[in-house]
């Protein structure tokens, strides 16, 4: 019978090193594949039980069908201005099309920006070359496709027809123009009929009410309706979700001009996105999924939280959100921040972390803005190297690691494929393999089947079990507890029932 870990709070040890025992009782395993380090030789070992990495790694090669599943956390990218374009270097894309098929079922696109022109120049006149290009990469590699109905053309917010003025690409069309837009996504569904989700907007951009110091949340719902209505007279089976708005945080209250009851160890939560969730669930015409956005760095100090803790924020977030709607929850950016070389190893674990949060706590899906990283300077976890050169596109760490957990949720055995042993151990296993994240700077040392197994720093590591094996796992209680630093967020404080529309 399986039994999955129980969470215990503040697992800790002596200084620099702590002892977690982790007994399983595993049939066999297959492999031990550690992930963002060379692989040292493997020994042979009579009970069958690793000892060192697996050489080959991942397996690019290997036919790869990632469908969204509404019964667990659905993982996706968010292409941007670079991705796997067609002016690349053959061998890269090959290389970064493997990387893209096995780590992404959802491929999200704006139709405006972040890579796509401008649809519709003029009135009456469209223009779908950057957008089809931008579709074909994701039939190619077997994506279920989104698309993000922003931004809007010039000539819906005052600009010249015919004219795209980049630098105006986050203005929000004027009311006037509300109609035509919701026209334009009415034209894209019909364009692109196997797209079954869409976005509408992108972070509220141009809707700020400056004399307010607030969210314009009253004229986003406004065209919101519009597109909702103008999309379901397409076909009344597509997917709309909104309002995709960020949910800011605080390191301190004092800092805030508008904090929230929704606080703890994570910081403070804006109340002004809250207040544009809240008046959108209640006056939406309707909508299919909820759609958010937030990142780790708080607002008045631009740091970030302890690593070990700072990923709950999504968990806890998640867990908020689903007490207010029941319609499912896609993060549609999530931002752990960014680093150089050096850095990455952290970002990753970091960002694994995150991932396995959401899951824990039910979200739907989660979108990674900018898959394609660019390493001659700081970025974001990205899933494979730029496709500029021929030695390009290669898997990087943070894409191996959503591959291998993209395969262990495909393959949970029950609802509840996460848990935390520790605050930094977090653990995900379905029934061929268990993905593992220790999102500290020390090392922990483990046990299975009374035989030792260090993760190091930032560590990211997947077990490959054969096929079916029951797998328990026993966490026995530390010997010193210490006591529980409180909660990410007090989320039952702010979670009174939303008037919410269907």
């Amino acid at each position: 019978m399986t039994r999955t870990p129980r969470r215990r709070p503040g697992l800790s040890g002596p200084a620099g090193r702590r002892w977690l025992v982790l007994a399983a009782a595993l049939a066999a395993i297959a492999l031990l594949v550690t992930l963002d380090r060379p692989a040292p030789n493997r020994p042979e070992d009579a009970e069958g039980l690793p000892t060192g990495s697996d050489a080959a790694g991942y397996d690019w090669s290997a036919p790869q069908s990632h469908r969204p599943d509404p019964g667990t956390l659905s993982l996706g990218v968010t292409h941007t201005r670079y991705s796997i374009d067609d002016w690349g270097s053959a061998p890269a894309l090959t290389s970064a099309k493997a990387v893209l098929t096995a780590t992404a079922s959802y491929q999200n696109q704006h139709i405006l920006g972040w890579g796509a022109e401008n649809p519709q120049p003029s009135p009456g006149r469209f223009d779908w070359s950057s957008l089809d290009r931008r579709m074909k990469l994701i039939r190619s590699t077997r994506g279920t496709p989104v698309i993000t109905l922003c931004c809007a053309p010039d000539w819906m917010k005052g600009g010249r027809p015919g004219q795209t003025d980049w630098k105006r690409l986050e203005v929000a069309p004027r009311p006037e123009h509300y109609a035509d837009f919701a026209a334009l996504a009415a034209a894209v569904a019909r364009r692109y009929p196997d797209v079954r989700h869409f976005q509408v907007w992108n972070e509220m951009k141009g809707f700020w009410n400056a004399a307010g110091n607030r969210w314009d949340y009253e004229s986003y719902t406004r065209l919101y309706n519009l597109v909702y209505d103008a999309l379901k007279a397409v076909d009344s089976t597509i997917a709309v979700g909104g309002p995709y708005v960020v949910i800011d945080i605080w390191a301190d209250a004092k800092n805030a001009s508008h904090p929230s009851a929704l606080a703890g160890t994570c910081g403070v939560v804006d109340q002004r996105g809250l207040d544009a969730l809240d008046y959108w669930l209640r006056h939406k015409h309707g909508a299919d999924f909820v759609a958010v956005d937030a990142g780790l760095s708080t607002r008045d100090q631009d740091t970030i939280t302890a690593t070990t803790t700072s990923g709950e924020l999504f968990g806890a977030l998640t867990r908020w959100l689903r007490q207010r709607t029941s319609l499912p929850i896609w993060w549609s950016e999530f931002h752990v921040g960014r680093a150089d070389a050096a850095g990455q190893r952290k970002l990753t674990a970091r960002a694994v972390a995150a991932l396995l949060h959401m899951a824990d706590q039910g979200a739907a899906a989660a979108l990674i803005w900018e898959p394609q990283g660019d390493t001659a300077q700081p970025h974001a976890p990205a899933l494979w190297t730029s496709t500029n050169g021929d030695g390009g596109g290669r898997p990087l760490a943070y894409g191996e690691a959503v591959a291998r957990l993209q395969q262990v949720l495909a393959g949970r055995t029950g609802p509840d494929a996460v848990s935390w042993p520790a605050p930094e151990l977090g653990l995900a296993w379905g029934r061929e393999g268990v993905l593992l994240v220790h999102n500290a700077g020390d090392r922990i040392d483990l046990q299975i089947q009374g035989r030792p197994l260090s993760l190091g720093p930032y560590e990211v590591r997947y077990l490959a079990l054969r096929a079916g094996t029951p797998v328990e796992f026993g966490v026995p209680g530390p010997t010193a507890p210490t006591a529980p630093a409180g909660p990410c967020l007090r989320v039952t404080d702010a979670a009174a029932p939303s008037a919410e529309t269907r």
